[in-house]
């Protein structure tokens, strides 16, 4: 049995796969950044029962937060008490976005969700990539981006007053509630992250459209143009920040001259594929 997950900030998806039988499961996102091994391993059995997991052979494992040898080690270390028969592999999120968007072809792929990046991909392997700031100090054009301008936006009291009613009326959330959720609770990613469902919305108000094409901006010009020397290569993206926002996306890509591939909600689904197509 080849067992495939992709794990984000919120949750994971799994599939396993057997003679070409494909069973799908879900459970939280596994970051070892906000977990250890324990929770993680907790996590994964209350998915998978022990025999089950047994019977699998080879693990691979795309995670956020998955960037080291010692990050990747909390996941490996919640894994093997569950999945004692596997061969396990922990890579990037980004490394399984690029396999899912790109497949076997070269190209520059990318992850829009509750955070982002960008690589260089060769058909195989990451062949170039650069360290972000995380959700506090980066994360261009992923759902945190976009949310923590909403946020600032409301705190800081520029929002329109139409849209300041709007955002009231569906949150009714003090600007001390917020601050609460934002400094004295855990994955405060995952919260500002959540206000890109506002953006979404309501990106026909001028504000708004306006706030998002910033964000997508700031993406292209601070992670995809750092891969000079590409300009034949299409930009293939994975999360659902990219898949829901991807009309500004190729828009901001026309304006500049990057040409769009795939655009995909899940990796999940271009994983399997992947996975399959080697292993046949």
């Amino acid at each position: 049995m080849i067992l495939i997950a992709d794990s984000g900030s919120s949750k994971t998806d799994w599939r396993l796969i057997e003679d070409k039988k494909v069973l799908q499961f879900e459970c939280k996102g596994l970051n070892p950044d906000f977990q250890s091994p324990d929770t993680v391993e907790k996590e994964v059995l209350s998915v998978f029962d022990r025999q089950l997991a047994s019977q699998v052979s080879v693990l691979y494992f795309y995670g956020s937060g998955c960037s080291s040898a010692s990050r990747n080690k909390v996941i490996e270390d919640g894994l093997h008490p569950v999945f004692i028969n596997a061969e396990i592999h922990v890579e990037h999120d980004l490394l399984g976005a690029a396999r899912a968007a790109c497949g076997n072809e070269a190209g520059i792929a990318g992850i829009l969700g509750t955070g982002s990046n960008c690589c260089l991909f060769d058909g195989s392997q990451i062949s170039r990539e650069y360290r972000t700031g995380g959700y506090i100090i980066g994360d261009e054009g992923g759902g945190v981006d976009i949310g923590k301008r909403i946020l600032k936006a409301f705190i800081e009291d520029y929002m329109p007053l139409g849209l300041r009613e709007k955002f009231n009326a569906r949150y009714q959330l003090s600007v001390d509630d917020i601050l609460e959720n934002l400094y004295k609770k855990p994955t405060p990613n995952r919260f500002v992250a959540s206000f890109a469902r506002f953006a979404f919305h309501h990106r026909e108000d001028p504000f708004v459209a306006e706030l998002i094409h910033d964000s997508f901006e700031k993406y292209f010009d601070n992670q995809v143009a750092r891969h000079k020397g590409t300009d034949d290569l299409q930009l293939s993206l994975v999360g659902s920040i990219a898949f829901y926002f991807q009309e500004f996306i190729r828009k901001v890509g026309q304006e500049k001259g990057v040409v769009i591939g795939n655009i995909l909600e899940k990796p999940i689904s271009g994983l399997t594929l992947y996975h399959c197509s080697i292993s046949d």
